[in-house]
């Protein structure tokens, strides 16, 4: 199932389409915060192996619509993660959506 978020910006109107359970999962359970953290998130990036970030990223890129540059930028600390982004990639970690 598939949840559409959508946000107006001034006369821009931008729609985001998050799948129902990651929204659902985190909704429910939000005191499990402490893994949500941009340090974290990039130390487990960097662990991986070269294949493993690839496979990494390629989810990434297929289900949320990220560009590979930016991504690539954002796990290897070059850029800031936003809360979206810490959201989201948290929650892949944490139940190895990437994996599957």
């Amino acid at each position: 199932m598939i949840i559409s978020i959508i946000i107006i910006m001034g006369f821009n109107i931008l729609f985001v389409i998050l799948p129902t359970n990651l929204m659902i999962k985190f909704m429910m359970n939000k005191k499990n915060d402490d893994f949500f953290e941009p340090v974290k998130l990039q130390a487990y990036y960097s662990e991986l192996t070269k294949s493993e970030k690839s496979d990494f990223l390629k989810y990434l890129m297929v289900e949320f619509d990220y560009g590979y540059a930016s991504l690539q930028a954002k796990m290897t600390g070059k850029a800031s993660l936003n809360k979206r982004d810490i959201i989201l990639i948290g929650k892949v970690i944490k139940d190895e959506l990437w994996k599957q």
